[in-house]
Formats: structure tokens, sequence, C-alpha cells
């Protein structure tokens, strides 16, 4: 039987991190039960991901060196996915087309998710752009997109295209 793939969402690895610094919240705790049941599954990230973390580092208020330090060698512990033309063309496009058809008021005149309804936002349809990117590259590669982010608008149309699970609960 092929082992299954993960692919983690940006909100995994703060656990993780949470857990290697000796902070154990519930999410903490469940996520490493959950590492702890499939050793050997191949669990990955992707470079939206990398963009998002070191975001976050950047514009921390405060810079704790050692903790700074931990999340760049976190990520370097997992094998990282590019996005790629491919990947933009086809999955992200139709995960994207697909939330533009479900969701867009007014099809034809707003082609951003912030502007689909006034004066609903990303932030209420539960949809961010990096999430759309991190999905389509879950769908590109088949892998299992792990996170603790709802994103029932994406399951709403991602369908069978795409297996979402939730390692914090």
């Amino acid at each position: 039987m092929p082992k299954k793939c993960y692919l983690l969402d940006t909100n995994m690895l703060g656990y993780l991190a949470e857990i290697k610094s000796g902070s154990h919240s519930p999410e903490g705790k469940a996520l490493e039960n959950r590492l702890e049941e499939i050793k050997g599954e191949n669990i990955f990230i992707c470079c939206i991901t990398t963009g998002e973390v070191e975001y976050g580092l950047k514009i921390a208020p405060k810079k704790d060196s050692a903790k700074q330090e931990l999340a760049k060698q976190m990520l370097n512990e997992f094998h990282s996915y590019s996005v790629d033309n491919n990947i933009a063309r086809e999955q992200y496009a139709t995960l994207r087309s697909r939330l533009y058809e479900k969701y867009a008021p007014n099809k034809g005149h707003k082609k951003r998710v912030e502007e689909w309804t006034d004066p609903t936002t990303s932030k209420e349809l539960q949809v961010q752009e990096n999430d759309i990117w991190i999905a389509a590259v879950a769908m590109a590669y088949n892998f299992i997109l792990v996170t603790h982010d709802k994103m029932n608008v994406i399951k709403s149309v991602a369908g069978g295209d795409l297996t979402i699970v939730d390692w914090a609960k």
C-alpha cells in the first residue's frame, strides 16, 4: 500500500513550533498524537507556507532569536513544493473559478474575492488567497491538506479533488 502524503498548512507549523518549544496547547497535543500515529508517512510544506512563516518572523513585534531560529529550522525539516505554471494554470485556476462561479453575486464585474459581495470580505468568506494556493498545491500532487482552518468555502468547491483534515482537533 503506498504511503499517504500530507501537505501542512501554515497553522500546523505554528502548533509544531509550540510542541518543539515545550508548550502544549490542546491543538498542539492533538497534532503531536497524530504525528505519532503516522510515523513514516510523507509530510511536506509548500513555498506559500514558507512565505507566510518568513513574513510572520519579519513582522514579529519582539524578535526572539531562539524562536526565530527554531522556526527557520522547522521549515528546513520538510521538503517544500513550489508553485509552477501547471499548478497555476490547472489547480489554482480551477479552484478560483469554482469559487467565482459559486459565490460571486455579479459575475463578470468583480473578479477579486474581496469584491464579490459588499461588504463581504475574504475573511467573512473564510478563504484567503494563500489558502487557495496551498490547496492548489495539495491538489496538484494529490496530497491530503492538513489545516486547522475550516476552509469550508474551498471544501464546497473542491469536491473529491481535495481531501482536507484537521490534526489539531
